[in-house]
């Protein structure tokens, strides 16, 4: 489908897993099209995401005040 990527050329393009894509599909960070099996995210959408500053890895955590 032309303007559209796969869920592998989209977590190639997000420096994520393509486990991670789909997870972030389900809960809505992403919008996709279902394809048959196979879900399609726009080009846009993906820049949208490539613009957010998003920090890989998990929060740390806040510092404990004794």
């Amino acid at each position: 489908m032309k303007g559209y990527l796969t869920t592998t050329q989209t977590a190639e393009r997000l420096k994520v897993s393509q486990t991670r894509v789909r997870q972030m599909i389900i809960e809505g960070i992403i919008k996709a099209e279902k394809v048959g099996r196979d879900n399609f995210i726009s080009e846009n959408e993906v820049k949208r995401l490539e613009k957010l500053n998003r920090k890989a890895g998990r929060p740390k955590k806040a510092a404990v005040k004794e």
